[in-house]
């Protein structure tokens, strides 16, 4: 009897605990009342407004593949930033101008494109290089930066659509590093997945959150075609435009609701203006209202306990928001509430040990008393 009892013992307390887990102790989703918001959509062309963490607020015009004109830059600074990623402020290595794209500038002249002028044997920083394709569109830099990653325009274009096919922007074909050609096509919702993809590069949102481009020469300012940045929370975007594309922009905007960060992207196609400022004046439009409509629910108070580790024999330590659950959305959404991360066996008051995630809103979680394994008594009296 002793041995069976001392193998019983032995094999409860060898045998390993369960992984903890973490269970919600609030709702699991928040309805918003009332009618979804009546975007105020351009009567032509095609739009998207999304809303990170949320999802689309709302669309227009269809989704046929469109001619992108310059907004293709954006894919060309993504495809170069992910080869060569530049930190914070870094300069980047300098690259010289080759003599093929100094002698194509007259011809880049007389078709009208944006260009930043480029001569033979000119050095470039990657920064620099960058600046010049996003703020002030530069078809000649985006064919040297083509270049210098992969060589031709071909190679180049290729990787442009690999990207677009991981992203899933499946309207979308590049045929060019600058958007010139109207057969680079894509659609307003691809271009809200490929800017929010770029926003999250840092280089990439310090470069779109400039109005202007500074030479390292001493050269003359040139203003970029971005005039929302600084208005309405707009903090990023890229603008287009040829005659088979009409105006084009895509751009990004903060919105802080009841202290959540909130993010919105957007894409408008397909302008039929005389430049790229009829997109823009429209997209002024959706993202003046796309933030109006914007609401906040608080869920729970900051230190309400709203989840709790559960060990898997029957211990539950509860969780509190190390801030207040608040949720933001617009009439007519749900939103899903839920948890992120494997909670430790172990942890004191304060520390982190998961999230609550709430659309947007991000809220650590933390013990409201010490997080302790399962004790040897709960070991041993386990049935399961």
């Amino acid at each position: 009897m002793l041995v069976l009892v001392a193998g019983v013992v032995t094999g409860q307390l060898v045998r390993p605990v369960p992984d903890p887990a973490v269970d919600l102790a609030i709702t699991s989703s928040h309805a918003f009342p009332g009618q979804a918001p009546a975007l105020p959509w351009p009567s032509g062309g095609q739009s998207v407004v999304h809303v990170d963490g949320l999802g689309t607020m709302g669309s227009s015009g269809g989704s046929a593949p469109t001619p992108t004109a310059s907004v293709a830059k954006v894919m060309t600074a993504y495809v170069y930033l992910r080869e060569h990623p530049l930190k914070p402020g870094e300069a980047g290595p300098v690259m010289t101008v080759s003599p093929q794209a100094a002698a194509q500038i007259p011809m880049r002249k007389q078709r009208g494109e944006s260009i930043l002028g480029v001569t033979a044997n000119q050095r470039l920083t990657q920064r620099k290089a960058l600046e010049a394709l996003l703020v002030i569109s530069a078809n000649d830099v985006a064919h040297e930066l083509a270049r210098w990653d992969a060589g031709s325009d071909q190679a180049f274009a290729a990787k442009m659509n690999a990207a677009a096919q991981s992203l899933g922007m499946t309207g979308t074909r590049y045929t060019d590093p600058s958007g010139y050609d109207s057969t680079t096509v894509s659609t307003a919702a691809d271009q809200v997945k490929l800017l929010r993809a770029a926003m999250r590069i840092p280089a990439f949102a310090e470069i779109v959150s400039k109005p202007a481009y500074v030479p390292d020469d001493g050269g003359a300012t040139r203003q970029g075609g971005n005039y929302l940045l600084g208005q309405y929370g707009v903090i990023g975007g890229k603008t287009g435009y040829t005659d088979a594309a009409g105006g084009n922009f895509v751009f990004a905007a903060r919105k802080d609701v009841q202290g959540v960060s909130t993010v919105i992207v957007g894409a408008v196609m397909g302008q039929q203006s005389p430049s790229a400022a009829g997109a823009v004046d429209a997209a002024q439009q959706l993202v003046i209202a796309a933030e109006n409509a914007l609401v906040a629910a608080t869920l729970a108070p900051k230190g309400a306990k709203v989840a709790h580790v559960d060990d898997g024999l029957g211990g539950m330590t509860p969780l509190r928001a190390a801030s207040p659950v608040t949720v933001v959305g617009w009439p007519g959404l749900t939103v899903p509430v839920g948890v992120e991360g494997d909670p430790p066996r172990q942890a004191g008051t304060g520390e982190r040990v998961g999230t609550l995630t709430a659309g947007a809103a991000k809220v650590p979680l933390e013990p409201a008393r010490t997080l302790d394994e399962p004790s040897i008594i709960e070991r041993l009296i386990r049935l399961g």
